[in-house]
């Protein structure tokens, strides 16, 4: 009986694969690096969270406070997306307020602007051409309260409501 042929070193699976597992861990782990110092590291809304162990928490006296307020509010984007248009649910004395875009996917595309009061709670102000995607949006008070809503692709309107309720 005539034993197999031995097959020479550079043909056996067995070697390639204990050389390129250990071998390609080497760009996997330099590209996990890049995404997590490059990429990522931002919280996806804007609110500053605090941090204990492995939970996170963020200030929604704002919210409440909206809430309390019985506040509301209809946006619209007019005229090719250039301008929106604010109608507050309560007339009375609000302050200033800033409405906050911020694009669901891109954050270079945010936008924070500042309303102008046109009277009867009504407030405006002009914006850059928003384009495509969904945008998150704050309607931020210096008076210490705030509306949250989301614009859809291809919406006109949305609505500005409380994210929690009173409390």
């Amino acid at each position: 009986m005539n034993a197999p042929a031995a097959r020479p070193w550079y043909r056996e699976p067995m070697l390639w694969l204990t050389i390129a597992i250990p071998l390609l861990t080497i760009p996997a782990g330099l590209a996990t690096w890049y995404i997590a110092a490059h990429g990522g590291g931002s919280d996806a809304v804007g609110d500053e969270v605090r941090r204990i162990g492995q939970m996170q928490t963020a200030d929604v006296r704002p919210d409440s406070a909206a809430a309390r307020l019985g506040l509301s509010a209809q946006a619209e984007v007019r005229a090719g997306r250039t301008r929106v248009q604010i109608v507050l649910s309560d007339s009375g004395d609000v302050g200033a307020l800033t409405l906050e875009l911020r694009h669901a996917a891109d954050a270079a595309l945010d936008q924070v602007v500042s309303l102008e009061a046109l009277g009867e709670g009504r407030f405006a102000a002009p914006v850059d051409a928003l384009g495509s995607g969904a945008w998150n949006a704050r309607l931020v008070s210096s008076d210490g309260w705030r509306l949250s809503g989301r614009l859809q692709t291809g919406a006109a309107a949305f609505a500005l409501v409380p994210a929690v309720g009173a409390g």
